[in-house]
């Protein structure tokens, strides 16, 4: 779950232009570094609600954007394997490593005889020899093809689509969760006055569940100032 803190910390880092400490946060809440586990985890989790919907801007028009425009045709997991050189490699669609995703993070693991190695660090990756690399590139680039067949979003006649670019998965996660740090604080503030919640409450309390309070709480201030007047 995201929680109400979750995206104070996550809007924080956002503002302050903490872009490293921003997705490891959110990589830890998805509790996975595989690309297709975070877009379906940011999908799942910005759209827990019916009905709930992201708005944008885009040319001086404001548009929605609902479940089933955002984040389309997501491919599912598909390991293969492929001998290059005497060693046996098995490939997949990307994970996140170090803060970069790259076409050479498709690279699972690779066997020899008895003895098998995965990949994790970027150091691992580097001591793969390019010429071995170039060789298994082309089995690569067709999750790579797989992945640019997604569409972040369309709405209408208005699409964006997919490249992979480690900037781009931040703007995709910002586009899901960031909000305004200055407004989530007096919202926090407020919900904590009117219900007594304490700072620790919101660890457990998702985004969503947050603004249910906070739009009741507004409305029982409206009415009993409405029954002063």
């Amino acid at each position: 779950m995201v929680s109400f803190n979750h995206v104070a910390k996550l809007t924080y880092f956002s503002e302050n232009k903490r872009n490293k400490e921003f997705l490891k946060l959110f990589l830890s809440l998805s509790k996975s570094n595989n690309l297709i586990d975070v877009l379906n985890f940011i999908k799942d989790e910005r759209f827990a609600e019916n009905n709930s919907s992201i708005k944008l801007n885009y040319q001086n028009k404001e548009i929605l954007i609902f479940k089933e425009n955002f984040l389309i045709d997501i491919p599912e997991s598909n390991p293969t394997t492929h001998t290059v050189d005497d060693f046996i490699f098995t490939i997949d669609y990307p994970h996140i490593v170090e803060h970069t995703c790259k076409p050479l993070h498709c690279i699972r693991e690779i066997r020899s005889l008895n003895e098998s190695f995965k990949f994790e660090t970027i150091e691992d990756y580097n001591n793969i020899p390019i010429t071995t690399y170039k060789k298994i590139e082309p089995k690569i680039n067709k999750y790579i093809k797989d992945l640019h067949n997604i569409l972040i979003y369309q709405v209408g006649d208005v699409k964006s689509r997919f490249i992979l670019d480690i900037e781009l998965i931040i703007k995709i996660i910002y586009l899901a969760w960031v909000v305004s740090f200055k407004h989530l604080v007096e919202e926090r503030l407020f919900l904590m006055k009117e219900y007594n919640f304490t700072y620790e409450a919101f660890d457990s309390m998702s985004y969503f569940e947050a603004r249910h309070y906070l739009k009741k709480g507004i409305s029982i201030i409206n009415e009993r100032n409405n029954s002063k007047t």
